[in-house]
């Protein structure tokens, strides 16, 4: 993986698209999300988290030393729970993720430091 400044800002750039994505998918309703008929929000809004945590995971020692109050350590659980303990990510896990603890997450990653130094 390239470290540095552009790697810190491409990979928050995507985290934050990524994260706004799955937010605003997930402001299409409860029931549009559960529905079972067609499945395809619920879809799309985990593929968004995916790819916003896994964009999230790999920003740089120094942007996680910038901003301490991000927490680190939960968006390596999330995206280890969507990419490889898929079976146990149901509806509702990804459903409270987008809901709850996304949004207060794209507000901290908007105001994010990103360092010029790795």
């Amino acid at each position: 993986m390239k470290t540095g400044p552009a790697s810190n800002q491409t990979n928050l750039a995507l985290g934050i698209e990524h994260l706004q994505k799955a937010i605003g998918y997930a402001k299409r309703g409860r029931d549009e999300f559960f529905a079972e008929e067609d499945p395809v929000l619920s879809v799309a809004v985990e593929a968004e988290l995916w790819k916003a945590f896994e964009s999230n995971n790999r920003l740089g020692v120094s942007f996680w030393s910038a901003n301490p109050p991000i927490k680190r350590y939960r968006i390596g659980e999330v995206r280890q729970l969507l990419t490889h303990d898929y079976t146990t990510a149901s509806r509702q896990v990804v459903w409270d993720v987008a809901t709850e603890e996304a949004p207060p997450l794209l507000r901290r990653l908007e105001k994010a430091k990103v360092p010029r130094e790795e």
